[in-house]
């Protein structure tokens, strides 16, 4: 059986999938009348239990019976997903009927029939039914459990040092496992992506937190975690890598619609003047073709504000491209006291997703938000982080940055220290990033259950036949002496011990005929007569 989690959150309501333009005044009425309502006991994850899978022989189908259970008896959207290789279920399953979809009673002896038209084999196909009632988790309390005392205690031991692969490569491998740790402790699935650059080995650490229902559809928070070969780099990029761990801290319990993935990326500051090359090497070669990228929220230095005036500096042109927002900078005597979301044409809808729901779950986090044309290119300043690579593939993604030397005076230098940061700031980004991850992922209320590799279709005997087959073992010819059985010739098939069909043939009305088994490897074997609804059975061994 899969990951079953029990949250520990007081309460579970519906706020979280209310109309956008809910004020906040009135969620929180709303909130307080479900308190009353739902304080006596937590609302328990729907089960599903005793699955049993069989494959009639022969009828092309799929029959799952199992029992579904929920304490509180909500009616529940049982989900039917299917891999071929026990790794990833985004696998078309073609037409699924029976106890399936929403709304689901809870009860024993529930079926589901897939029709596996489609597929040629069932070998290697697996199943998962993911079971949830809808008693979505509230967002607001999900992000409220961003931490800013973790934020600083993770940047202390992330920038107590400098991580750069020739200046201090012991560190920068020391970040790497941490950050590794921390995603196989939240049960993500796990790799890292070696590449060269330059003569040195680089890696990116990639987390996967699978979707349960779409899978293919994913949304990705990261940051790079290496520095300049001088600076500690707690603001470039500490404080990126310790963000997108504590957003994952604080979504790794829940289940969710869509995958998510956090990545740690090498080598943005790479060798010489080309940068962000380990996420180019990313996108170059680990999205797989059957993946879709719904958004990326790429932390790129989010610890340093300002509510003193002119502590924001401006790019040259700014004013001229952004006259918008250069009047918003300028009209707070240009404080720095704000996160810059940036994105091109393709991050629209997701970049106005981060700002809006950023403003209705953590309404003090102030965004100057940027849409770029094309790629970002007319203003190179936007490009230089992970983020950009996304761009040139046309996957949309964000910088979220606090701005970089624009405001930050000790960038790049020994002085890029934790002490020079602000908490409170740098976790309203984070909470900003959690409920509208949260949100867009599609939260669940779920448990789910893996079948495994599904059983053959073996077929069996339905009629008493003497049909004798000779010699056995085999090796290049098997003689079928079938009697009375097929007066009128039947249908040979003849399939594996997964239920592969190896060849398959018509046989002419014959009391004894030969089957070439030339080229079929050694193995045990099932030769299969039928006609007419009759079926005779003889296994067979290949030497």
């Amino acid at each position: 059986m899969g990951r079953v989690y029990d949250f520990d959150l007081f309460l579970y309501i519906y706020l979280s999938v209310l109309p956008i333009k809910l004020s906040m005044k009135l969620q929180s009425t709303l909130f307080l009348l479900c308190l009353s309502a739902l304080a006596i006991a937590q609302n328990q994850v729907p089960q599903i239990s005793n699955v049993n899978v069989v494959v009639p022989w022969n009828t092309g189908q799929v029959i799952v019976t199992y029992d579904l259970a929920d304490t509180e008896s909500d009616a529940v959207d049982v989900k039917f997903t299917l891999s071929n290789n026990g790794e990833n279920y985004v696998v078309s399953a073609g037409t699924v009927t029976g106890d399936v979809g929403f709304p689901i009673t809870p009860g024993t002896g529930k079926q589901i029939i897939w029709s596996y038209d489609t597929v040629s084999t069932l070998l290697n196909y697996s199943i998962r039914l993911v079971a949830d009632d809808k008693q979505i988790p509230n967002i607001q309390d999900i992000v409220d459990q961003v931490d800013s005392v973790l934020l600083r205690n993770d940047l202390e031991y992330v920038a107590s040092e400098i991580r750069h692969y020739s200046a201090n490569p012991t560190h920068l491998e020391d970040v790497k496992d941490t950050i590794e740790q921390r995603f196989s402790d939240a049960g993500l699935e796990i790799y890292r992506q070696d590449f060269d650059r330059a003569g040195y080995v680089g890696q990116n650490i990639i987390g996967k937190k699978v979707g349960l229902g779409s899978e293919a559809a994913t949304f990705y928070v990261d940051a790079h975690f290496d520095t300049v070969s001088d600076a500690p780099g707690a603001d470039d990029n500490g404080s990126g890598v310790v963000g997108f761990l504590e957003a994952l801290r604080v979504l790794a319990p829940y289940n969710f619609e869509k995958t998510i993935k956090f990545i740690g990326f090498d080598f943005e500051e790479s060798v010489g003047v080309a940068g962000t090359y380990g996420s180019l090497m990313y996108t170059q070669s680990q999205i797989p073709d059957w993946e879709i990228i719904e958004g990326v929220a790429n932390y790129e230095m989010i610890g340093y504000f300002s509510n003193e005036a002119n502590t924001q500096q401006i790019p040259t042109g700014f004013n001229l491209l952004f006259p918008n927002q250069y009047a918003a900078v300028i009209a707070d005597s240009s404080r720095g006291n704000f996160l810059i979301n940036a994105g091109d044409p393709e991050s629209g809808g997701f970049r106005v997703a981060f700002d809006t729901l950023s403003a209705m779950y953590v309404p003090d986090l102030k965004i100057i938000s940027i849409g770029l044309p094309n790629n970002g290119l007319i203003a190179p300043d936007f490009r230089r982080s992970d983020h950009a690579n996304f761009w040139d593939i046309d996957a949309p993604a964000l910088l979220l940055t606090d701005g970089a030397n624009f405001r930050n005076l000790d960038y790049h230098t020994p002085n890029d220290t934790v002490g020079a940061l602000n908490f409170t700031f740098m976790s309203n980004i984070v909470k900003g990033t959690v409920a509208t991850i949260a949100t867009l992922a599609g939260l669940q209320h779920s448990s789910y259950f893996d079948t495994g590799t599904l059983p053959a279709a073996i077929p069996e005997s339905n009629f008493v036949c003497d049909a004798e087959v000779f010699p056995n073992p085999v090796k290049n010819k098997l003689t079928l002496k079938t009697g009375d059985c097929f007066q009128q010739g039947f249908n040979l098939t003849v399939v594996d011990i997964q239920g592969k069909l190896v060849k398959s043939e018509k046989i002419a009305a014959n009391t004894q005929s030969e089957i070439s088994f030339e080229n079929i490897p050694s193995g045990n074997y099932f030769v299969v007569m039928e006609d007419g609804g009759k079926r005779s059975v003889k296994k067979v061994v290949v030497e």
